[in-house]
């Protein structure tokens, strides 16, 4: 995921073996309670704007997620270093943004040729979490972007990372982080959870190829953000 100066720097950096393991845990625990809401979405559906009961939680999590990875336990902000040496350079912008629309293009294609070949693809629990009202879509546009930059920092980011350096492996690192993805979406149930590894693989593989989260972190917004606001 980074050259020679970014793995270094992350090297210099390293957490103790706590930190994945506790971000794991947390991750877990996450999940675990969003299978128990989703399990009650209809009973929880009309209990307060879904502003309050929904997004705002999501928005809490991400963040706190985010900050996790990349400042607790470490001298500094590792953000950069996560996002990869070449994230940030604008002779590489409009290659990344043309492997952003591809990907994106990929990913929601992915979902239609699923939804065709068996059905809806979103389950009852997600499609209760799709704004409706034209307050909630402002809100969802934040949730949108949180969670992308957010998901790619910590899976595709962090836990690639991490789990490479414990199994010696860039190989091991990618599909690791690709079956937590998925875990972490089990509340949408087997298909959910069969789409998002295969979604998260091709993303690792692009944050690795491409040495950045960039294009993966667009493409996961737009996604989301298409999902939300053009149903």
């Amino acid at each position: 995921m980074t050259d020679d100066r970014g793995a270094r720097a992350l090297e210099l950096d390293a957490v103790p073996g706590w930190h994945p393991a506790l971000l794991v845990a947390l991750m877990l625990s996450v999940d675990a309670a969003g299978s128990v809401l989703a399990a009650r979405h209809h009973e929880l559906r009309g209990q307060g704007p879904l502003v309050v009961r929904a997004y705002l939680p999501l928005l809490c999590v991400n963040w706190g997620l985010l900050l996790y990875v990349c400042r607790v336990g470490r001298a500094r902000s590792a953000f950069v270093e996560l996002m990869g040496p070449s994230a940030f350079r604008a002779s590489r912008a409009l290659t990344d943004l043309a492997l952003a629309v591809v990907t994106a293009l990929a990913l929601m294609g992915g979902e239609a040729a699923w939804q065709l070949a068996f059905g809806n693809a979103r389950n009852a629990a997600a499609g209760a979490l799709l704004p409706t009202t034209s307050a909630e879509r402002a809100v969802w546009c934040a949730v949108a972007v949180s969670v992308g930059v957010s998901e790619e920092v910590v899976y595709r980011g962090y836990l690639t990372t991490e789990l490479a350096r414990f199994t010696g492996s860039a190989v091991a690192g990618v599909v690791g982080q690709a079956l937590l993805f998925a875990f972490a979406h089990g509340e949408q149930g087997a298909a959910a959870v069969t789409r998002f590894f295969v979604y998260a693989l091709g993303l690792g593989a692009l944050a690795r190829a491409r040495r950045s989260l960039l294009p993966g972190i667009l493409a996961h917004v737009a996604v989301d953000l298409v999902a939300g606001l053009c149903r």
